[in-house]
Parts: structure tokens; C-alpha cells; sequence
């Protein structure tokens, strides 16, 4: 085998290598904070097609939550930088009565705005010490609902600052909403198509 081909082939291999890396592997998202909008916060219940249920409360920087989908129940704690959200979620999920299983890792949301005038979080979750690499995880804020989240996990009153007025409907969960595309996207998803919910 030539010199030539040699080096054309560990070339090709590294270059595999690296895109495989850079897919789906999990790690930190390469994403930066924006700008939130005037007058919002994270603040809200939300719906969410791959977790139901999101209560979260925050304050000042500090942000807190939990959710509820079947049998999972979990809870989220982050800090928001501007419109980006970096938090550590944990789930029971006890698919025998007695016998929860416990999983916890790192994701983030960004705050949206979209065209119909609702709130979104886009995000993704990854487990343990990974922000990616789990899969998607989005919502739409309820407009007419504020959170009251359980026991002593906030700490908060539990007011919704940053809701919008309104009554309309919000879009029911795995309809083939259509979610806003991402302002960026993380080093896990090239793509801002986010119909394929």
C-alpha cells in the first residue's frame, strides 16, 4: 500500500472519528446565551411533548422545578444566563410498585418567543455529567395557569411574572406542534427542524 492511500485513509478515519464525536455523544452544549425578552422568565407551567407536566419557579438567577409524565416524577434545579437555561435534572420512575428506578444528568432550555405569540423552551438532556446526548426535550407555557410546585423544592411564592395574557388553548403535546426553530444549536443537533416532535 502506497504512502499515499496510507495517509488518505487515516485521514478519512480520523475525520470519522471526529463526526461520531461530535453526534449525539454528549458532553456540554455548544451553546451561548442570548438576550431574554423584556419582561420574562422561565417562571411557568409548561407542556412538554417528552415529559408532560413542568412546573418552574425562578428566582433571581436560580431556577427550580419539577415534572410529571406516567410514572416519572422528577425534578429540575439550573441557573439562567439571559434567555439560556443550564440545569441538572433527577427522575424516579417506578415501573414496579416499591421499586423506583433513579436516573439523573444535565440539560438546557432557551427561551423563545414564536410567531403565534407563545412561550417555548428548547432544549436537550443528556445523562450524568452530559447536557446532550439523551434526546430532545421542549415545551409551551400555559397561559393560564401559574406553578405551585410541592413541599420544600422552591422555596418561592410560586408567581408567574412572566406569563402572557390570554386564553387561548395552548398546542396539545405530540400533535406536531410547531416549536420555533433554535437561535443555536448544540454540537449534538445540526438541525433547527424541530416539527419531528
Amino acid at each position: 500500500m502506497s504512502n499515499v492511500r496510507r495517509l488518505l485513509l487515516a485521514s478519512l478515519a480520523t475525520l470519522a472519528l471526529s463526526l461520531v464525536a461530535g453526534c449525539g455523544g454528549g458532553g456540554r452544549a455548544n451553546i451561548s446565551p442570548g438576550t431574554m425578552p423584556s419582561g420574562e422568565t422561565f417562571t411557568g407551567v409548561w407542556h412538554s411533548p417528552q415529559y408532560g407536566e413542568m412546573q418552574l419557579v425562578q428566582t433571581g438567577n436560580a431556577v427550580v422545578g419539577e415534572y410529571v409524565h406516567d410514572e416519572r416524577r422528577g425534578r429540575i434545579q439550573g441557573t439562567a444566563t439571559g434567555d439560556l437555561l443550564r440545569f441538572e435534572w433527577s427522575e424516579s420512575r417506578e415501573l414496579v410498585s416499591g421499586r423506583p428506578n433513579n436516573t439523573r444528568g444535565r440539560g438546557y432550555f432557551r427561551f423563545q418567543i414564536g410567531d403565534d405569540n407563545d412561550r417555548y423552551l428548547v432544549g436537550e438532556w443528556g445523562h450524568d455529567a452530559n447536557e446532550t446526548g439523551g434526546g430532545p426535550w421542549r415545551a409551551v407555557r400555559d397561559r393560564r395557569r401559574h406553578p405551585s410546585l410541592s413541599g420544600a423544592s422552591s422555596g418561592t411564592s410560586g408567581s408567574d411574572s412572566g406569563s402572557s395574557g390570554g386564553g387561548d388553548d395552548f398546542p396539545e403535546a405530540g400533535g406536531g406542534d410547531a416549536f420555533p426553530g433554535e437561535g443555536s444549536s448544540s454540537s449534538s443537533s445540526g438541525s433547527s427542524d424541530l416539527d419531528g416532535l
